[in-house]
């Protein structure tokens, strides 16, 4: 991912550092609210393609499972979290028009010898933002949603 990424409306630009993402607001960068927003383990970020929404996840750590979090800013209140378990990484990717946002997660068997995907889908436009769970048992190796409307295509193959 890349080091900083601007919303959708140029108001903010984000930058994620250790255990954090930094969020200046326009048009002088200041820092918003003076304080960085906390997200420990994070490992990526991405800003919803519509809205001042950001989307993160971050792995599994000690008694503490992976999780996706849609963070409203500048409130930074936490819309939605999705709790998920035996993970080994997540892949996100947003609707156009940021109705919807699918996470490929990538599992592994206690043994971490066997992996499996299934998708998570996040449905921003619906009260309390459902999410869906899909199970594919072959390995996804990519997803894409149609410009408009609500459909989206995979690209996928046997596990080795």
């Amino acid at each position: 991912p890349p080091p900083f990424q601007w919303s959708h409306d140029d108001n903010y630009l984000a930058r994620m550092g250790t255990d954090l993402i930094s969020i200046y607001s326009t048009p002088d960068l200041g820092l918003l609210d003076k304080k960085s927003l906390l997200a420990e383990g994070i490992h990526e970020f991405q800003w919803s393609p519509k809205a001042n929404i950001l989307a993160c996840w971050a792995p599994e750590q000690v008694n503490s499972p992976a999780h996706v979090d849609l963070i409203e800013i500048p409130s930074r209140e936490k819309l939605r979290q999705k709790n998920l378990f035996n993970v080994t990484k997540c892949n996100m990717v947003w609707h156009p028009d940021g109705d919807y946002l699918a996470v490929k997660v990538t599992r592994h068997t206690k043994s971490k010898k066997t992996f499996y995907n299934n998708i998570e889908l996040f449905r921003l436009r619906d009260q309390g933002i459902p999410v869906e769970m899909l199970d594919i048992k072959d390995a996804v190796m990519a997803l894409a949603f149609e410009p408009r409307g609500s459909r989206f295509a995979i690209i996928h193959a046997e596990n080795p």
